[in-house]
């Protein structure tokens, strides 16, 4: 399972949220399931999470490699939302047990 954790510039996580949006489609035709988009509750503010499962990290590996070569008219959007309203991020990597 892969999280994608994202702070957002102060007010700016509306747009992260809508930049993650456009990619459900894509996720869908690549096999990631349970996709999730959070925001928070407690904790910092604007902090936007974005959660989805998926086969092997090979598989994710290779589909962002690929995005990034030569991205689609969503995918650039996304990156420029995250380069233009993220203050940071990181990405947590789990093994689904049950």
């Amino acid at each position: 399972m892969m999280r994608e954790v994202f702070q957002a510039e102060r007010g700016k996580a509306p747009e992260i949220v809508a930049a993650f949006k456009t990619l459900t489609s894509v996720f869908e035709e690549a096999g990631y399931t349970n996709l999730r988009i959070y925001v928070d509750y407690a904790g910092p503010m604007d902090t936007v999470v974005c959660q989805w499962e998926f086969d092997s990290l090979d598989q994710y590996f290779a589909m962002e490699r690929q995005a990034f070569v030569n991205p689609d008219e969503n995918t650039q959007a996304m990156i420029d939302a995250m380069n233009n309203n993220a203050k940071s991020g990181y990405k947590e990597i789990y093994e689904v047990i049950q």
